[in-house]
């Protein structure tokens, strides 16, 4: 499959117009024998200036097939190649056309070895020419698109550290918290401390890691723990999680699985009956964060704003995209494990 999308589209422009039109008042007025101001010399200058167009607009297209099946992403060499390859060939044919033209309209020209050498040589030269000129303007437009990407990326990301960061603090999940407590504070003394000391433990990770763009996965790993903690107080130890060792000592956007979990929480039922269980486990370079799944039935389609904010911030930091996957019994989300750490790039 292509990497990049077919792009050629006919235009006529005034400066291809403009350049062809040079072209052909050039060559005839200069370089071919006729008198100047006679119909035969006019009738050179159209016969020029067409091929010369033909010539143009068949190389634009002949840079658009070749940026569709060799990229320059996968391959310059096979890239460049063969665009001065179908450059060449085509300026040849259209060349050779254009003087039989000339022969038929103005006068009888013999088509000779020394003819056919002069116009593959003018031909290899309009086709270095002409992609020196397209190729640079495509780099050159291909660079600012880069640019304008990158800025695109960075507002995206600290939009979606400030969304980010008012989830943190989401006063639902705090609600939910203190009332739970509030639950088993006399009931059950001792649960209540230690759930005192793992909200602490949650909130504490919050404050720490808000303004941070990768942390540990052990780091993540052990306050996702203490956030099923608090959600097992509160759903009566419905919810499992397995954690498959070894984890390999990489780093994750902080939050990342904890909005997982509080996905997976939201969007199901939870029972006796149906249980949640989660499973993380690595897999192939993806931290794979997977549940049951029994949803719960929604009124209208979920917007995903929690994923679509993920998958933005993952954009800011890598190119490999997070994966999901869904299945009948089963939804789980991949991470890309990210193996080096780098500062925050609006620090």
């Amino acid at each position: 499959m292509a990497a990049s999308p077919f792009t050629y589209r006919f235009r006529v422009k005034w400066t291809a117009l403009l350049g062809s039109l040079s072209f052909g008042i050039v060559v005839p007025t200069f370089f071919i024998p006729t008198g100047f101001g006679t119909t035969a010399h006019y009738l050179s200058i159209l016969v020029a200036t067409i091929t010369s167009y033909v010539i143009w607009e068949g190389s634009k297209f002949i840079q658009a097939l070749t940026l569709y099946y060799f990229p320059w992403e996968k391959s310059i060499a096979k890239h460049l190649v063969f665009e001065i390859l179908g450059i060449f060939l085509f300026s040849s044919l259209a060349l050779i056309t254009g003087i039989v033209m000339h022969s038929k309209l103005v006068s009888s020209v013999v088509i000779t070895t020394g003819i056919v050498l002069q116009n593959n040589f003018v031909s290899f030269l309009l086709a270095l020419l002409f992609i020196a000129f397209n190729e640079g303007a495509f780099l050159f437009n291909q660079w600012k698109l880069s640019l304008i990407e990158q800025e695109r990326l960075r507002q995206e990301n600290l939009v979606a550290k400030l969304e980010g960061l008012k989830k943190q603090l989401d006063p639902h999940f705090l609600f939910n918290s203190l009332s739970v407590l509030s639950g088993v504070v006399y009931k059950d003394p001792a649960l209540a401390d230690l759930y005192i000391t793992k909200l602490a433990q949650v909130y504490r990770y919050l404050l720490d890691h808000n303004e941070e763009r990768q942390v540990r996965l052990r780091e993540e790993i052990s306050v996702v723990q203490a956030y099923c903690f608090l959600l097992n107080v509160r759903f009566y130890n419905k919810i499992t999680m397995s954690i498959r060792e070894p984890l390999p000592d990489v780093f994750v956007l902080p939050l990342s699985l904890q909005l997982l979990v509080e996905n997976a929480v939201k969007h199901n039922f939870i029972s006796d009956e149906h249980p949640l269980v989660l499973s993380v486990y690595t897999e192939e370079g993806m931290l794979w964060v997977e549940n049951s799944l029994n949803k719960k039935e929604a009124t209208e389609r979920s917007p995903q704003i929690g994923l679509k904010n993920l998958q933005a911030r993952y954009a800011f930091v890598t190119d490999r995209p997070i994966v999901i996957d869904e299945q009948p019994a089963m939804f789980r989300v991949g991470l890309p494990l990210l193996h080096e750490y780098h500062e925050s790039a609006d620090h």
